[in-house]
């Protein structure tokens, strides 16, 4: 991990302190916040100068004086959580006699990787510790999670960790929709779409395939079994690099073509809104008649999913920065990369641009493959003109969105 230093090195993993007895200092909010990622068995105590503080637990472990680290007979390692602190704390080392028998590593918090991953959060925690997770982005748009939600609990596979994520907030109605579910709940301080995406990955330290989804997405039948098969198939058999595998999309500057190519309207569509280009710049983004018109050929999306699983096994690939609002891809890509960048700000498409650029960059050339059996649904993109106008088109066809009763 580069956000931590030992003995002015830098400690990417805790493999070298792991069998030696570790104490953090001081007491305090960075103590806790470090607890909540770390989960480390060898720390034995937590070391304050503050009276208050000493004599309590923090998470089990006992809060202590540096005096009492005299007793201690074994080397041990402290852990600085505040790095102001470590001068002072030094110097207290020395005048106990302790500052040979252990060693300091100092929590670099102000560093960019800290920043990209820590953040205070509340994590309510139900994973299996399976090697795939599924992320949902949610928090803001309450009206579709009945229907959102109902579909995930159908179709997701029982190997699967199920993680909602809310941005600077925490919702109770979300929470108690993972608790009714046994899925799992992350809620963080800030409002960062990279940074609750890091977190997340970082709490799922055994998923190697993680799925992302937003909360507007609709899945159908099959789509974590497409999109992982997909995924195999590519790396194992294609040329390409495989960055990630994503669903045929409806209302997509990408997909729509092939989405209408597939269900034979394009001719249609292009003489009532123009020319249909496979283009990020948003040829039909924020054009509500457009977007209305793809939700009219696709639902019932469940009936229209079926004909897509059932045409003959296909997969394409985007050449241009993709949307990113149901797709699946390897932990190794995320690391890669050092994690999403965390700028200022809500982070709202940063992740989405940081993969375009690591993609096809020179030096690396990942593509964005489409799982052409996989449909899943997108309730609108980018800013609608008249956002009312879509609303009252699901609410008048909310049956054909929710699952198809046989």
């Amino acid at each position: 991990m580069e956000s931590f230093y030992i003995k002015g090195e830098t400690l990417n993993d805790f493999s070298s302190v792991k069998n030696k007895k570790l104490v953090l200092f001081p007491a305090g909010q960075y103590t806790r916040l470090f607890l909540q990622y770390e989960k480390l068995d060898n720390i034995f105590c937590i070391c304050d100068n503050s009276g208050e503080a000493q004599g309590k637990m923090i998470h089990d472990i006992p809060v202590v004086s540096p005096l009492a680290l005299c007793e201690e007979e074994d080397e041990f390692c402290i852990i600085v959580t505040v790095p102001s602190l470590t001068n002072e704390l030094s110097k207290q080392l020395k005048e106990l006699q302790l500052l040979d028998r252990c060693e300091l590593i100092v929590c670099n918090w102000g560093s960019f990787t800290a920043k990209k991953l820590y953040d205070p959060f509340t994590f309510e925690n139900k994973q299996k510790n399976h090697t795939k997770t599924l992320l949902v982005l949610a928090g803001y748009k309450e009206k579709l999670w009945d229907i959102v939600f109902k579909r995930i609990k159908c179709f997701v596979p029982n190997d699967i960790d199920v993680c909602i994520m809310s941005s600077g907030k925490y919702v109770p109605e979300l929470s108690e929709i993972c608790e009714k579910n046994n899925w799992s709940y992350l809620s963080t301080k800030t409002n960062n779409l990279s940074l609750i995406q890091n977190i997340a990955i970082k709490l799922h330290p055994n998923a190697d395939y993680i799925y992302k989804l937003d909360e507007d997405m609709f899945i159908s039948e099959g789509f974590f079994e497409g999109l992982l098969n997909t995924h195999i198939d590519a790396e194992r058999n294609s040329r390409y690099r495989v960055g990630l595998v994503a669903p045929l999309i409806p209302v997509n500057v990408h997909g729509h073509i092939r989405f209408m190519e597939k269900m034979g309207c394009l001719n249609e569509y292009e003489e009532r809104f123009g020319r249909a280009y496979y283009d990020f710049n948003t040829h039909f983004g924020g054009k509500v008649e457009e977007t209305v018109f793809l939700w009219e050929q696709t639902l019932p999306l469940d009936k229209t999913a079926k004909k897509f699983r059932d045409m003959p096994y296909s997969y394409s690939v985007c050449p241009h920065r993709f949307s990113i609002g149901a797709i699946l891809f390897k932990r190794k890509i995320w690391e890669e990369m050092g994690g999403f960048r965390v700028m200022d700000g809500t982070g709202l498409g940063s992740d989405e641009f940081d993969l375009a650029v690591f993609f096809l960059s020179l030096t690396h050339f990942y593509s964005f493959v489409i799982a052409e059996n996989v449909l899943a649904g997108h309730y609108s993109y980018g800013k609608l003109s008249n956002p009312a106008l879509m609303d009252q088109f699901y609410d008048e066809h909310k049956q054909q969105f929710d699952i198809l009763e046989e």
